[in-house]
């Protein structure tokens, strides 16, 4: 059999063959194509092709063809300089501000880290629309997107470092106040939206909160030995082969181990403390952020993580997200955990390349991000 035949097979068998409950059709053929690809070709051989554009120019491509305003923000010297370690280099990193056609003069900047295993570039077809329509549920004014280095080239913590650039750029540049942003990040974003690296100099939030953090689909554990591994193999496109391959890349230099919290943010050495410091219990210190959301699917290797992280680090509560669902039951909770019935990983980002747009993880979000009251 040719190649083509080959992935004309796998991409029916993958199709037919999967168990997701509370998928579409449409949804279940967005895995399989993911899945397909992912099994047919080489981990190297994909990212030489996903890097053929950049983010910067994916994010203003894309603008361009929907005519959305869009300007790009090249970061000062001074932005990572800061504490970072003798022999790392921390190039300085670009801003892309998308003002969304939904934009709101009074509302929020929603700052979107982009997944990609930290290895990858922005994705437009999924990364694009997924953050526009948050951007349009939550009122945002603008979408700024991190264009951050890639690993191996640039390994840990170049990405924690540079994540501290943005927001303070925002903070001190623009002059916003912390409850004028709300941080987003899907995948390896949703790692770097919890982690903010002692070797950038501090940000003084001025006594106020951010107003929100959205965690969908991250990657807080560094260990792999969770049984979603095992027992969503083959369910879920990523797996523990895969993900291993995007963390020898991100850890090129091997400063990154399971002891560090900033990059295990889940079970590193001081873990508890730092979440503590974070989302504090009921009636302790106010905390960092007001409110924030962790979703996941049912159907990830990541699920076990994503529980632990939920649950332990932001203290939230669990709501099932399903056909029954009443949307209206995200609205009144400060710190929720979406579990989204049959749903792969950064299922949203799959959902709007193919047009659907009714996804449990999506609505969910969504639903959420609505509820802020900024």
């Amino acid at each position: 059999m040719c190649r083509l035949q080959i992935i004309v097979f796998q991409l029916l068998l993958g199709f037919t063959s999967q168990t997701n409950n509370g998928l579409h059709w449409s949804q279940r053929l967005a895995v399989a194509v993911v899945r397909t690809r992912r099994t047919t070709f080489p981990a190297e051989q994909l990212t030489r092709k996903f890097r053929k554009i950049s983010t910067g120019r994916a994010i203003k491509i894309y603008c361009s063809k929907l005519n959305i305003a869009y300007k790009e923000v090249a970061l000062k010297d001074s932005s990572t300089k800061a504490q970072t370690e003798p022999c790392l280099h921390v190039p300085q990193p670009t801003l892309h501000f998308v003002t969304p056609p939904s934009a709101s003069e009074t509302g929020p900047i929603l700052l979107y880290f982009h997944g990609g295993g930290y290895v990858n570039p922005l994705q437009a077809p999924g990364h694009m629309p997924f953050a526009l329509r948050c951007a349009a549920a939550c009122k945002a004014k603008e979408v700024v997107f991190l264009e951050f280095s890639l690993a191996p080239e640039h390994p840990y913590p170049s990405q924690l470092v540079q994540a501290v650039a943005p927001l303070r750029y925002l903070l001190n540049e623009l002059s916003l106040r912390a409850d004028d942003i709300i941080i987003a990040g899907d995948s390896a974003g949703g790692n770097l939206t919890g982690s903010r690296h002692p070797y950038a100099a501090p940000l003084d939030l001025a006594g106020r909160q951010l107003e929100a953090v959205l965690f969908v689909s991250p990657w807080v554990i560094l260990g792999t030995d969770q049984g979603s591994y095992r027992t969503n193999h083959g369910r879920d496109f990523l797996t523990l082969a895969q993900e291993n391959w995007f963390k020898a890349r991100w850890n090129a230099n091997g400063i990154a181990n399971e002891e560090e919290v900033w990059a295990n943010l889940r079970e590193g050495e001081g873990a508890t403390d730092v979440w503590n410091g974070v989302f504090p219990s009921s009636g302790e210190s106010q905390g960092l952020v007001k409110k924030a959301m962790v979703t996941v699917g049912t159907a990830e290797v990541l699920l076990d993580s994503c529980r632990l992280f939920a649950r332990n680090c932001v203290k939230a509560e669990t709501v099932v997200a399903q056909r029954e669902t009443d949307w209206s039951v995200f609205h009144g909770k400060d710190f929720v955990f979406a579990e989204c019935e049959g749903a792969v990983h950064i299922q949203p980002a799959l959902d709007v390349a193919v047009k659907y747009y009714e996804g449990y993880m999506m609505q969910a979000a969504l639903s959420r991000l609505k509820a802020y009251d900024v």
